[in-house]
């Protein structure tokens, strides 16, 4: 596997974008990105009027979609060169903790299922924060371990931490790691495969997709479950 982010996203996101379509996300609310975003506007609390901030924003699938439910104020910011070739509307090129911000600052900031590759929670939420106007909330949607995994579960997850470099909180950990820098839980789900298309991650993770088979052939036991968040403060 390649090293870091930005090389993995690099070499796969067009396998990722012939597989997944523009939205890069395991558990995907609608098949078009136009549907996904009606869904998680409304889980996020997010108006055509919103300015928006994607933290990991892929190839901008999911502002896309927002897009075309009338929100126009999007900002999104990648790690990937390849992935700013690939989308369809300007991005903006940074490791978001050194990214600019140039002075903005906006009423929504969400991450989707982008949360774990940062190092350092701690300093991403606090900057997340920041960047918040008055009465702002930070949507997250991610990919969270089961409480308690046992032995082969906790092998799995290793795999996965393995292949992606990524952490998979439980969904009480995320509540705690926003909840130190002083955001409260208002909203989400803590298992949204039950209302969320997952088919292309399941194809992925037991090998049966060409980009599963660029992987791995099979992870085994895959103790995660899709979580969705809405803090504020």
């Amino acid at each position: 596997m390649t090293d870091t982010v930005a090389e993995y996203y690099d070499d796969y996101s067009d396998v990722y974008l012939g597989e997944y379509g523009p939205v890069f996300q395991a558990a995907l609310f609608a098949p078009e990105p136009m549907g996904h975003c009606r869904v998680m506007m409304e889980r996020g609390m997010i108006l055509p009027g919103h300015s928006v901030l994607d933290v990991g924003c892929g190839v901008g699938g999911v502002m896309s979609g927002l897009m075309a439910n009338g929100v126009t104020d999007l900002t999104g910011v990648t790690i990937s060169p390849r992935q700013v070739e690939l989308a369809e509307l300007s991005l903006e090129l940074a490791d978001f903790m050194e990214w600019d911000d140039a002075g903005r600052t906006f009423d929504r900031v969400i991450l989707c299922e982008s949360f774990g590759y940062f190092d350092e929670p701690g300093k991403l939420i606090a900057k997340c924060v920041g960047l918040l106007n008055p009465g702002g909330l930070v949507y997250v949607k991610d990919l969270c371990s089961v409480n308690d995994p046992d032995l082969l579960q906790q092998a799995g997850l290793a795999e996965l931490r393995k292949l992606w470099n990524y952490e998979n909180y439980t969904a009480g950990e995320m509540s705690w790691l926003w909840g130190q820098a002083g955001m409260r839980r208002i909203g989400g789900d803590d298992n949204l495969w039950r209302i969320s298309d997952c088919s292309a991650f399941v194809s992925f993770i037991s090998g049966n997709s060409e980009l599963g088979r660029m992987h791995f052939p099979t992870v085994g036991q895959v103790p995660i479950k899709a979580a969705g968040f809405l803090f504020a403060k």
